[in-house]
């Protein structure tokens, strides 16, 4: 079986695609990757042994007239590519994970006749994936509202990285550790203001004996925060960017994060309660909807992210540090988000669509 896989731009599309890749892989199959140069998709291409094409895109929503006819070209430009390289691997089916990467070997899939699956992780589907649900063979979906109700639909949740969901993480944590251990994800973008946030609520609360913070600070924020915990007599960890997640989410009682789709499935595979201020100018809002979706099913809590709310941040991180029994119950509906084995899954939906094309 050949394979190629497009996906780029961040790890919330890159990182799902590489887990159904590594299923295809595992049976024999052989991964083509489509993705950006000089980008993380070609460094975990070279990483697991898989051939990578590079290709250019420029995304076209609300850009001004100008960079939207640049966009255009190269979409053009990639199309053209994308069909040669289609022509050339002869894949048995295409995966593509969302971002405007995407456009062109899809639509290149479409003209070629190759089956074409989709995923998309937000509970909102974004432009590209939009226009190749048209196309495709079967779509994905990380949250039930992704898409309307459509057979050619199939909700599946978010694959997970294996880093997190290997067999030596997923053991119960120890609460003989009297500690409150709070994990914080400032996630890549607008990690400043959660900071901030994070930082008054925690002024609010003011005694911080006994707990245990590990605060993932975002690429600039470091010191401000380091300074910060040290003047508060805090037990702290500050990470630029935290290279075992799997360790960090095992040993948090409680996770403070944005509502990013992988944050979300992360938080569900490792069953944690959480408290989320979705990024306020996220696209078409997804964020906050992404995170009412863990806050339908009782596993986290809801702050509108912004300064002024840093009140109500302080009083639930009080409340759910002195109530054990809610943070279990959340933990236990966290439990209910998605199907399991959600990258297995996928891939044998897609073998089952292509021996069906088949027969």
């Amino acid at each position: 079986m050949k394979a190629i896989f497009v996906a780029g731009g961040t790890g919330g599309h890159v990182y799902p695609a590489l887990e159904v890749a590594r299923e295809v892989k595992k049976e024999g199959g052989e991964i083509h990757w489509i993705g950006r140069d000089n980008s993380l998709e070609k460094q975990i291409s070279a990483k697991e042994g898989f051939s990578f094409k590079p290709i250019r895109s420029k995304g076209f929503r609300n850009k001004k007239l100008i960079e939207k006819i640049s966009s255009i070209y190269y979409l053009f430009s990639s199309l053209i590519i994308s069909i040669y390289i289609l022509k050339k691997i002869k894949p048995d089916f295409i995966f593509c994970c969302g971002g405007y990467i995407t456009l062109g070997p899809g639509i290149a899939s479409f003209i070629l006749r190759i089956p074409l699956f989709i995923h998309e992780q937000n509970s909102v589907a974004g432009t590209a994936n939009k226009i190749l649900a048209t196309f495709t063979k079967k779509t994905f979906a990380g949250f039930p509202s992704s898409f309307p109700d459509n057979k050619k639909i199939k909700f599946v949740g978010n694959p997970v990285r294996q880093e997190i969901i290997s067999s030596e993480k997923l053991v119960i944590k120890d609460t003989s550790n009297k500690e409150f251990c709070l994990l914080v994800l400032g996630g890549s973008q607008g990690s400043e203001q959660l900071n901030s946030i994070v930082m008054k609520a925690l002024t609010i609360i003011n005694d911080l004996k006994d707990w245990k913070i590990t605060h993932q600070s975002g690429s600039f924020d470091k010191q401000r925060l380091e300074n910060f915990y040290s003047q508060a007599n805090a037990d702290y960890t500050v990470e630029p960017f935290i290279e075992d997640m799997g360790k960090a989410y095992l040993n948090a009682d409680l996770v403070v994060a944005r509502a990013g789709a992988m944050t979300i499935s992360e938080l569900i595979i490792t069953c944690k309660p959480s408290i989320l201020l979705p990024l306020p100018w996220a696209t078409d809002n997804h964020q906050f909807l992404n995170a009412k979706y863990l806050h339908d099913l009782g596993s986290a809590e809801i702050v509108i992210s912004q300064e002024e709310n840093a009140l109500d941040l302080a009083n639930l991180l009080s409340e759910l540090n002195k109530n054990e029994e809610k943070r279990l119950s959340m933990s236990n509906s966290a439990k209910l988000g998605y199907p399991p084995q959600v990258a297995k899954n996928i891939f044998n939906q897609i073998n089952e669509s292509l021996e069906q094309q088949t027969k």
